[in-house]
């Protein structure tokens, strides 16, 4: 009785618990060479993977890790078409050929998603084998399956190109388009060959932006000779832009490959309008520097500048090339209104104006005032005079020695106010008292160093902020040396 109870129970939890299932038997069309023939379309029907297994031989292109399968085929009766679903049910793939060498139709293989649906086309006496293929055998299902024939594109070909207006949707499926015989593939993109056409004449000039929301290769062709216009890439996210001008047909061809081709939706409206401007370096230049400036479109959308032109703001004008950077030097202290007037290659202009200041900072070191000779121990003064011509600067100037060891250290600073003045100058006095160490070395050797004390300015000409100089010293005089500063 215990051993009976306990088998219920056990059968009973099996029952109850979610995701475990009694074995059922494989369907009927389990296996490939029982798969459920379909001789007439459309077709619709409720198929079960509920018991499906696997095959060893089943193909592995198209969700190689999948479980289970159940098959169906199918032999076209003409070029064109199909449509195939499978509404609450697994992943889909289409193939061709013979047990054991199946090969994968292009881009024909979805994932399971709830709804998996797929377009290709097909080809008249070819049989087609679909494998509705579950990626865990446990999650057996029932679900409807449907095949049916689908139109080719309604602008398929070149000479059926849709007209379209301005501002435009454009939307399709490059799943229905085909490649024609002499297909005008894009310059950027030869290997997409399934596209669709459309024909653009505007009723007057304008930049028109072709986006590219959907991975696509996008190209535009002068309708009366087929000569290529611009082309966009995959990669090129912005879409394109060009020039159309008035009365004058443009052909739009949307394209992609065989492996990637699906839905599609873009937009026709005005390109956006470019700011130009320049990179100044330095941003704070003064009359003695090269200021270079490197041009930019200033475009949403990253269009390069092809050509254009630069005044500078004091009478002087440069043209560039691309974003060839250019230098100009200014005679004179001034806020000077830089224009940037630029052209992308697909013909949109723009012109920005920019405010660059050119302040000249700079003082100048003279005047110093060193003792030639001392003895350890004697305190001496060093003076040095700060010199300037331009604006009142805080400067401060420090006093440095070398060491033993060939570098420079500081040993004082002093920091004045200098006013500008065309022949001044401002003493920065400093003392120093010699050491024995000094005597032994036979010398000292000094930099005055001076600089703007300012986070907003470099002095302009920092060559001119420093000197150099030695002091000879000699050991200390054996009557002790008056202790005032000399």
């Amino acid at each position: 009785m215990r051993t009976f109870i306990a088998t219920m129970a056990a059968a009973l939890a099996a029952a109850l618990l979610p995701g475990v299932a009694l074995a059922a038997d494989p369907p009927a069309n389990d296996d490939f060479d029982n798969a459920t023939t379909i001789t007439a379309l459309p077709f619709s029907a409720q198929i079960s993977t509920v018991g499906a297994t696997k095959s060893t031989d089943d193909p592995t292109a198209c969700h190689y890790w999948g479980e289970s399968t159940v098959w169906t085929r199918y032999t076209a009766q003409e070029d064109g078409f199909l449509r195939v679903s499978s509404a609450g049910g697994p992943a889909i793939g289409v193939y061709t050929g013979d047990r054991g060498a199946l090969a994968l139709v292009p881009g024909a293989c979805t994932y399971n998603t709830g709804f998996s649906a797929d377009v290709f086309p097909v080809k008249a006496g070819t049989t087609y084998h679909f494998a509705l293929i579950e990626n865990y055998a446990w999650n057996g299902r029932e679900f409807t399956f449907d095949l049916t024939t689908i139109p080719a594109a309604a602008n398929d070909n070149r000479a059926a190109a849709t007209i379209t207006g301005f501002p435009a949707t454009l939307e399709g499926d490059l799943r229905r388009a085909t490649s024609e015989p002499n297909e005008l593939t894009a310059s950027c993109g030869p290997d997409a060959d399934q596209s669709v056409w459309y024909r653009y004449t505007p009723d007057r000039t304008r930049s028109v932006h072709v986006s590219q929301p959907n991975s696509t290769v996008l190209n535009v062709r002068r309708a009366a000779d087929l000569s290529e216009v611009d082309c966009a890439g995959n990669s090129d996210y912005h879409g394109l832009v060009f020039t159309a001008t008035a009365g004058e047909s443009y052909l739009i061809r949307v394209a992609q490959n065989v492996e990637d081709a699906g839905q599609f939706e873009l937009n026709l409206a005005n390109a956006p309008a470019i700011k130009p401007g320049a990179y100044a370096t330095p941003d704070q230049p003064s009359i003695f520097d090269d200021v270079r400036f490197s041009p930019y479109a200033g475009d949403s959308l990253d269009s390069a500048l092809v050509s254009g032109e630069i005044q500078f703001g004091d009478g002087a004008t440069t043209p560039f090339a691309g974003t060839q950077a250019v230098s100009h030097r200014y005679a004179k202290d001034g806020k000077y209104t830089v224009r940037v007037t630029g052209t992308t290659k697909d013909g949109r202009t723009g012109t920005t104006e920019q405010t660059l200041e050119v302040a000249t900072h700079d003082v100048k070191l003279s005047g110093l005032s060193l003792p030639a000779t001392a003895r350890a121990g004697e305190t001496k003064r060093i003076k040095v005079s700060v010199g300037n011509t331009r604006y009142d600067e805080n400067v401060r100037v420090a006093l440095m020695r070398k060491s033993v060891h060939g570098y420079y250290e500081e040993i004082g600073y002093t920091t004045q106010r200098v006013a500008a003045s065309p022949s001044g100058k401002v003493e920065f006095p400093f003392a120093y008292t010699y050491t024995a160490a000094d005597a032994a070395a036979g010398q000292v050797e000094f930099k005055l160093v001076a600089e703007l004390n300012s986070w907003n300015y470099e002095d302009a000409q920092p060559a001119d902020n420093e000197i150099v100089a030695v002091t000879t010293v000699r050991a200390a005089a054996k009557t002790p040396a008056n202790a005032k500063i000399s």
